[in-house]
């Protein structure tokens, strides 16, 4: 009989092992795993990372139609920024962690389209911060007026509308770009005596014509002959054929699409003219080398900016490889650039704010001594209202480079400071 209660008091006390045992060894569903980098105190529940929110930028550009190359160029910039942001587990605001989501609008170079995309942008997608427009147009400043959606604009100052906070600038007004390159490139040529201006018909580009005739009277240059084209064309000869013929030391292409200047460049080469071809508002001239090949492309003048070369600080060369490693082959154009480094202005600015809400950010923007780092350069501002009449505008820069043996080389660069 004792024999036998042992027995039973033996298996009473397996059973209550089992029983001590089974909340951490039985089906698992009782049981949290501990949240990844949080290291669990003994006796006490981890509390879990909370979940990341959304905030959503836009994207309304041409990404079809005649402008759709630019486009491209600043959908490239706006994943690539958006990526890596997202890519590091999303930024702080506050307490918050945000990660950002792209919505596209595709305007197609049109006004009608631009107006459309931009109210399913602001009132179907609640979108309050948009990277693109090229060009803007007045018909969606209403649209964001109302939605206060800010709009970051990658060209075109002169159709951003003064009265309306929501419009940005994410490069400097055509007004301080011309001088700022021709600045440079009379430093790099003095030779440059008598200058031949062409410039597309839209009278979107008057702007740019009166900036760059204004650039060339500072520095004491004649301009014999100026001269408007209709845009995607593929026979230029009778638009170039008497500006030849007048043999200016420089023909400056001012303004206009990509394609336009790189088949007219082929085209002026063809002619027979044998002086420097320019153009401060081409961007990447690989495009040019590409359509008029190596030696009708040597010498050519433009705009954009190495970003490896020794001239830049270690942070913007590392953005340019991480830009190789992303895009093998692609130089990194001006615009792409630009999107870039609007979508970490977004970001910053969020932060500096403690808040996404539009108007917190708002008052960011306006205050005068707020800064934030430009595609790995620190200290830059916000400026613009005084000068340019613009409410917002970055305190962009300017750069000077040259094709040479077939590659684009560059010779400088210069910070734009619009008060």
């Amino acid at each position: 009989m004792k024999r036998k209660l042992i027995g039973i008091g033996a298996v009473m006390l397996v059973l209550a092992l089992l029983l001590t045992l089974a909340p951490a060894c039985g089906n698992g569903k009782e049981e949290k795993t501990p949240t990844p980098g949080v290291t669990p105190t003994p006796g006490v529940t981890p509390t879990p990372t909370p979940e990341a929110k959304t905030v959503k930028m836009g994207l309304l550009t041409p990404l079809s139609g005649p402008a759709s190359p630019w486009g491209a160029e600043i959908e490239e910039g706006m994943e690539w920024a958006i990526d890596k942001i997202n890519d590091a587990g999303g930024f702080k605001v506050g307490a918050d962690t945000y990660m950002i989501k792209l919505v596209k609008g595709d305007t197609k170079f049109l006004g009608s389209e631009a107006a459309k995309e931009a109210t399913r942008l602001v009132y179907d997608e609640g979108v309050h911060y948009v990277v693109g427009p090229i060009t803007t147009f007045r018909a969606i400043d209403p649209i964001i007026l109302e939605g206060k959606c800010f709009v970051m604009n990658i060209t075109n100052s002169e159709l951003v509308s003064p009265d309306n906070p929501y419009q940005m600038m994410a490069a400097a007004p055509v007004r301080a770009w011309y001088p700022a390159f021709w600045d440079q490139a009379y430093q790099f040529k003095p030779e440059i005596q008598t200058v031949a201006v062409i410039t597309p018909d839209p009278t979107i580009y008057d702007a740019h014509i009166e900036a760059e005739l204004g650039a060339h009277a500072k520095h004491g240059r004649e301009v014999i002959a100026t001269k408007r084209y209709t845009i995607m064309q593929s026979d230029y000869y009778p638009t170039l054929t008497p500006i030849v013929a007048k043999n200016p030391d420089c023909i400056s292409f001012c303004a206009g699409n990509k394609g336009d200047i790189d088949l007219m460049v082929k085209q002026t080469r063809e002619l027979g003219f044998t002086g420097i071809i320019a153009s401060g508002a081409h961007g990447d001239p690989q495009s040019t080398i590409d359509t008029a090949g190596c030696d009708y492309s040597e010498g050519f003048l433009n705009n954009d900016p190495d970003y490896s070369s020794e001239l830049y600080p270690e942070a913007v060369r590392a953005l340019y490889f991480e830009f190789k490693q992303r895009f093998e082959g692609r130089p990194v154009a001006l615009i792409t650039y630009l999107a870039y480094g609007a979508v970490n202005l977004y970001r910053q600015a969020m932060q500096e704010a403690g808040s996404v809400d539009p108007e917190e950010v708002g008052k960011v923007f306006d205050d005068p001594d707020f800064e934030f780092e430009w595609f790995g350069m620190q200290g830059w501002k916000l400026g613009g209202y005084e000068t340019f009449g613009i409410r917002r505008c970055i305190q962009d820069e300017v750069g000077y480079s040259e094709v040479i043996n077939c590659k684009k080389v560059m010779f400088s660069h210069q910070q734009t400071l619009v008060p």
